[in-house]
């Protein structure tokens, strides 16, 4: 193990930095929560309008039950609507670009996908407290993000209350939900790469005395992106509906249809003429290495579900969350390049057709209440959840795809597609018992929580005609103590625990257990009474055992003796100054290592696409006041320390800061914005997984939207 002296050198300078930020904050004036321009407010003052992004204070994700942010002993990043508006984002891995311990888009542009990392390590995703469909293709499903009302990053191992996922921690994302105060809005966009958009969100009550309640928002999008031939067209559609006849009974009923008409053939570009010179120049950004209408990337997503709260007497609660969902892409011929030739620009493709049918189906039941006795009171949780998931997923893979100059591409060669070489009907099933003891003794907070989980994988090969089974059963655990001081601070101190199915066997035929994952954090949070700012500063170090690696004396096999170690600081904060400043920040130090490997050349090397270092700082700032009141501008920069983007270190790509711009007009119910990413246009590589592919980053992307709010 490394030592800790850099990390905790880290810490004892992060902790003069958060301490820093609170003494300013302090003196600061009561922020504002969420913009409402009303047409009534004059041109010249917004007196009576705050127009400063929310700060959420609670959350219900980590414990599942609704908690103060301060009070929950782990690290978790709550990214509103507001905040991503402002941003004027297309998706989820661009929202957690200013998060703390997350990474978003490390392969550059993909229309087809948000790739995310948290703690280095793939999150599990949910939508809503329940599981989305994990499958191959369909489980880096691109959600889109108007339809959400928050997004919320859990960092570290989690599998307490939800059961199997990765040590790095969960992405879960909040659906947008009735609201009891009529809502009435329309956006248009025009932008960079041919974008044109029109989306809604309308809701409120739909009887007088507030019963019932509705929502339905959604979003028209025709787009091409930075790559040729690829475009980026979505549809979305997503009705929800609340039945509330008294405060102690809610039913919200959700509903979502996506459709994404896309393309692959981004990416996966040569090192030499990208990270490295070639003789013949170097490759744009916007090469596409597929065959126009051979590599259509058409996928369909659809749910139904519902929430459902009842409180007894004697503060008794019951909430049962129940979705399910289908997940289709459609066949494509999927054409794929594998580096250059020996003339360094006739690219070798390859055939990739694929095919995939996912279902998920989880439902969630917990009942939670209170007891006190003299200083000491509990907030007790248990429950009892089940989800099944089933996918369906064909492929083939075979090299003699009609090879592309690379530097003057020529398409619409013959294309002979093979049949599939691969096709498995997957099911697997996850029933978990958590019990969970919330404990506060005057300032002190003690968080108990425990759960056993059950596990069937059935796998049916259906070109072999061969069926597999496998069992697992695992508990996971979580203890974490928190103190809360009158100004604010809390520190904290945590252990828990995750773990994942691992499917396959051995060598030898022995199923593969469970990989898991533990990790010890520290930290200390500050949140005002006014709760117009949040700053966390956490420590952090994760174990993840049982990780497969190559058998040494059976390369066709795995075995399961890997170890990697993440051990880190995370500093994020969040302030808004007055009623028209915010301002924003994170900082992220990661060291990681593969601890314990049969590979042997993967030993001791730094964990694949995982900076050292990054950071991002930005403002958004509104004249409330005078001749310029309703203007505002607001900006950021981005900082990725240079990673590499293989498990054996050999392929190391540059650090780069990137610098966004924004800004916006408020007249009445009317919002004029501008945004743009990567403002001076710095072409970058993102990551290179080998010789073979390497992955420009985001180019500059200039949106502008025109909002109307009644």
């Amino acid at each position: 193990m490394k030592s800790c002296r850099p990390a905790c050198a880290r810490l004892s300078a992060a902790v003069r930095i958060a301490l820093l930020l609170s003494s300013i904050a302090g003196s600061a004036a009561q922020a504002g929560a969420v913009r409402e321009a009303e047409s009534a407010t004059p041109a010249d003052t917004l007196e009576a309008v705050e127009v400063t992004a929310p700060i959420v204070k609670n959350t219900g994700t980590v414990t599942k039950t609704d908690t103060a942010i301060v009070e929950i002993p782990q690290s978790i990043s709550v990214i509103t609507d507001v905040q991503m508006r402002e941003r004027g984002i297309h998706g989820v891995e661009e929202a957690v670009w200013y998060t703390a311990g997350a990474q978003g888009g490390g392969y550059g542009t993909d229309s087809r996908s948000d790739w995310l990392l948290v703690r280095g390590f793939t999150p599990a995703r949910y939508m809503d407290g329940l599981a989305l469909p994990d499958g191959s293709g369909t489980g880096i499903t691109r959600i889109e993000p108007y339809g959400l009302q928050q997004l919320e990053v859990l960092k570290g191992p989690s599998s307490v209350v939800y059961g199997a996922m990765p040590p790095g921690g969960m992405v879960n994302m909040v659906s947008k939900r009735p609201t009891q105060v009529p809502l009435h809005e329309i956006e248009l966009q025009a932008g960079s790469f041919e974008l044109r958009q029109v989306a809604f969100d309308i809701g409120g009550p739909l009887s007088e005395d507030g019963t019932w309640l509705y929502r339905l928002t959604g979003l028209v999008r025709n787009s091409d992106t930075s790559v040729d031939y690829i475009e980026d067209d979505r549809y979305f559609i997503a009705p929800a509906v609340t039945w509330k006849p008294s405060e102690q009974t809610s039913l919200t009923l959700l509903a979502r249809y996506q459709k994404a008409e896309t393309a692959s053939g981004a990416g996966f570009l040569p090192a030499e003429g990208t990270l490295l010179p070639n003789p013949n120049g170097r490759i744009p950004g916007n090469r596409f290495t597929g065959e126009p209408g051979q590599n259509d990337y058409d996928k369909d997503l659809t749910s139904i579900g519902y929430e459902f709260r009842h409180a007894f007497a004697g503060d008794l609660v019951f909430q049962q969350n129940l979705r399910y969902g289908e997940a289709d892409i459609d066949p494509s011929a999927g054409i794929g390049a594998f580096g250059l030739g020996a003339d360094l620009r006739t690219l070798t493709r390859y055939y990739f057709p694929t095919e995939e049918h996912s279902t998920t189906f989880g439902v969630d039941n917990n009942l939670q209440w209170s007891a006190g006795t003299g200083a000491v009171v509990h907030k007790f949780l248990v429950g009892l959840d089940y989800r099944r998931s089933r996918n369906d997923y064909a492929s083939a893979f075979a090299f003699g795809a009609p090879p592309l100059d690379i530097f003057n591409p020529v398409y619409g060669s013959p294309i002979v597609i093979p049949a599939y070489t691969s096709h498995t009907d997957q099911s697997q099933s996850q029933v978990g018992i958590y019990l969970q003891d919330q404990i506060q003794i005057e300032r002190w907070l003690i968080t108990l929580g425990g759960r056993k989980d059950w596990v069937d994988t059935d796998t049916d090969d259906l070109i072999a005609h061969t069926s597999a089974t496998q069992k697992d059963d695992k508990f996971s655990g979580r203890v974490g103590l928190s103190y809360l001081f009158d100004s604010g601070f809390a520190p904290y101190v945590a252990y828990s625990q995750s773990f994942q199915p691992t499917v396959g066997s051995d060598f030898s035929g022995r199923a593969f257990v469970p990989t898991t994952g533990e990790q010890v954090e520290a930290g200390i949070k500050f949140q005002p009474a006014s709760g117009n700012g949040l700053v966390t500063l956490a420590a952090f170090e994760i174990t993840q055992q049982n990780a497969k690696t190559i058998d040494p004396n059976h390369t066709l096999f795995q075995v399961q003796q890997g170890e990697t170690k993440l051990s880190g600081i995370e500093l994020e904060g969040r302030w808004n100054i007055g009623r028209g400043l915010s301002v924003y920040g994170a900082y992220t130090y990661t060291d990681s290592e593969v601890t314990r490997s049969t590979d042997l050349p993967s030993l001791g090397k730094e964990v694949a696409l995982v900076p050292e270092q990054q950071a991002s700082a930005g403002f958004d700032y509104t004249f409330t006041e005078g001749a310029l009141a309703g203007f505002g501008f607001g900006g950021g920069v981005r900082y990725i320390g240079d990673h590499y983007g293989d498990i054996y270190n050999v392929w190391k790509t540059p650090s780069y800061t990137l610098l966004d711009l924004a800004v916006h007009y408020d007249l009445g119910a009317w919002r004029a914005q501008l945004n743009a990413s990567n403002a001076t246009d710095k072409e970058y590589i993102s990551v290179c997984n080998s010789g073979f592919w390497c992955y420009y980053g985001y180019e500059r992307n200039v949106t502008a939207t025109l909002r109307y709010q009644w």
